[in-house]
């Protein structure tokens, strides 16, 4: 039997595609979308586990059995065809190394247990990823790894009871589970990751697994432009310094706590614990799978170096071989799951607020934008002027060292500093000539006017107090021809952003054309401006706006 492939067009042929066929074996078309490779690597993987292990090659340089992490490996990240490459590879290893049939086969079997758990743990229960994106997956692999290992233990050590009884074999089936737990522990992690980042294609696919997101913009902040302005978060920057910065830590902490274990045994389990700094560490700054790798390089690191000076002093740790009373180290891998979920989750849930506040601030800016619409629409002789003074306060504000929410607050505050005029009358307004001494008053109202309306809104309560003493002088003055109003205060009793306002919007109300005068060009505004220096306006804040003058002109457009 054969089967019929379509390959890509060889040539056009009249109007429509022709197409060339060939005939593929059966076999070759099974080991197609990477069902070839993935039997490939984990047969190859698989036998050079049972290799190194057979021949003693691991210790000093590995001091974990590695064919328990291999079927895992194999079974979580290719399937039944990962267990199977893994399997077929360590009986073709046993049968080099001469073991029995027999026993090589319940060997290959009790160590596919473990992979078969994992495989079966991420395909069948929901909300996993192998890319360890959450908690539960990382929970997952642990269970997995721990029945996998007990069972596939069990069976291996009651696969040859010719020279095993009683205690010696309970003593055999702790060192296997102790061994096939860690092997997973500390070596799965740092694969499943590298896998899931740079050979995903390869991977089995797994239906409605969770992916692991990109990360995070390292710089996260309000952008000026439709959110208002002006806040910006504290941004952390993470790369390849902060790794290496991680490495050495994990260094430091082994080259102090390897001689210290090598000196004061009885001590070994409360040094393991020095690890919790670079492992949180890395926790804080990379999340869940910074911490893990963490926890992974430091209980490598321990075990690597104890087996070295093993390897140099002679054996110090007593009876059986160097993981069997590790689990300190799983209880490092616990801890760096948990701490990095607890960041993740906290992150999580400020970018959450970020959110919703961006969309609150969103919101407050278009109803700010609506009421500088309906003062202008009811002051046709102040269109643009909201929106010059906003710019050009901001501007001046930025100078004098405003940041943040204070920034904000002025930017609110300019945009609304005339909202008290929807209670004026239309008639004053718009009057053609000056206005009596009458509507001068009720002209005057409009500061407190707006803000009361101000004060009502939780969000632009702040702004009230500038938008109330915008047109108070700096001299304090409360008469002649431009008095300050409507509190009469002085010097720097008057909000700085009040007194922003103030000038910038005495220089657009000079510059604008009314009914009664023509504008003033922008030099003869700048004298007048100049002139009340420390009069009408604070000195400070006229050389501030001067300067903007200068770097960005000004324009009625």
């Amino acid at each position: 039997m054969s089967i019929i492939t379509r390959d890509t067009p060889a040539a056009p042929v009249s109007s429509g595609a022709a197409f060339t066929y060939r005939r593929s074996h059966p076999v070759a078309v099974w080991l197609g979308r990477g069902r070839g490779v993935r039997l490939l690597v984990s047969l190859l993987a698989g036998f050079l586990g049972e290799i190194l292990a057979g021949w003693g090659v691991t210790a000093p340089f590995i001091p974990l059995p590695l064919t328990p992490f291999v079927s895992f490996a194999s079974g979580v990240l290719f399937g039944w065809q990962g267990l199977l490459g893994s399997a077929v590879g360590q009986l073709a290893a046993d049968w080099i190394l001469k073991k029995s049939f027999l026993f090589a086969l319940a060997l290959a079997a009790s160590y596919s247990l473990t992979g078969l758990a994992g495989w079966l743990a991420f395909r069948r229960v929901p909300g996993l990823g192998r890319g360890l994106p959450n908690l539960r997956s990382f929970l997952c692999l642990f269970g997995s790894a721990v029945l996998g290992g007990f069972f596939g233990a069990l069976l291996f050590s009651l696969a040859d009871l010719s020279e095993v009884t009683g205690m010696l074999l309970a003593v055999r089936i702790w060192i296997a589970v102790t061994g096939s737990v860690l092997s997973v522990l500390l070596l799965a992690p740092p694969m499943l990751l590298a896998m899931d980042r740079f050979w995903r294609r390869w991977m089995v696919p797994i239906r409605n697994e969770v992916p692991v997101h990109g990360s995070r913009e390292e710089a996260e902040s309000f952008a000026t432009g439709e959110e208002t302005v002006i806040l910006e978060m504290p941004s952390r920057t993470r790369g390849m310094k902060e790794v290496l910065q991680g490495a050495g830590m994990i260094l430091a902490v082994t080259a102090l706590a390897v001689p210290v274990t090598r000196w004061l045994p009885e001590g070994a389990g409360w040094i393991t614990f020095l690890y919790l700094g670079p492992i949180l560490w890395a926790a804080l700054y990379h999340g869940l799978r910074g911490g893990i790798l963490a926890a992974s390089g430091s209980g490598l690191g321990y075990l690597l170096g104890l087996s070295w000076m093993e390897a140099v002093l002679g054996p110090a740790h007593g009876p059986g071989p160097l993981w069997a009373n590790r689990g300190d180290l799983l209880i490092l891998s616990l801890a760096a799951a948990l701490g990095g979920w607890t960041r993740e989750r906290e992150i999580r849930l400020r970018d959450e607020l970020m959110d919703t506040n961006r969309l609150l601030r969103r919101d407050l800016l278009r109803v700010a934008r609506a009421l500088t619409q309906a003062v202008e629409a009811k002051d046709s002789y102040t269109e643009g002027h909201l929106r010059r003074v906003s710019e050009y306060a901001v501007a001046v504000g930025e100078k004098l060292g405003l940041r943040g929410q204070d920034l904000e607050t002025l930017h609110y505050a300019s945009m609304l500093h005339d909202v008290g005029k929807l209670g004026i009358p239309e008639e004053i307004l718009r009057k053609e000539g000056p206005l009596d001494a009458g509507e001068v008053e009720l002209m005057r109202r409009h500061p407190e006017i707006g803000a009361r309306m101000l004060e009502k809104l939780d969000l632009l309560n702040e702004a009230a107090p500038l938008v109330l003493h915008h047109q108070e002088r700096f001299d304090g003055l409360r008469s002649g021809r431009h008095p300050g109003y409507p509190g009469g205060l002085a010097g720097d009793s008057i909000p700085l952003g009040a007194r922003i306002i103030a000038v910038v919007d005495a220089f657009d109300a000079m510059t604008t054309t009314r009914p009664y005068r023509q504008a003033f060009t922008t030099e003869e505004a700048v004298n007048i401006i100049r002139n009340e220096r420390g009069k009408q306006f604070d000195p400070r804040v006229v050389d501030a706006f001067l300067d903007c003058l200068v770097e960005r002109p000004w324009h009625r457009s």
